[in-house]
């Protein structure tokens, strides 16, 4: 079950970027479920950072989800 929008301000703050990957392994895309095995699909990575050592957080996105989006400004 994908997190709600409002979660996503969070992740888009400290976005590093997004690139376009092929997924050999089985992915759910954050924002609409469904699975990405075997296709090119957007990876946004995002950086969290605090006391001690920062963690890197993936997201999978696919591509024409990825393009509303952008469009409409949410990632």
């Amino acid at each position: 079950m994908p997190i709600p929008f409002m979660d996503n301000d969070y992740f888009k703050s400290r976005c590093l970027g997004w690139e376009l990957r092929f997924s050999f392994f089985p992915r759910r895309c954050f924002y609409t479920g469904k699975y990405l095995w075997l296709k090119l699909a957007y990876r946004g990575t995002a950086m969290i950072t605090g006391p001690g050592e920062p963690i890197f957080e993936d997201r999978w996105c696919e591509k024409r989800e990825y393009l509303f989006l952008k469009i409409q400004g949410t990632i």
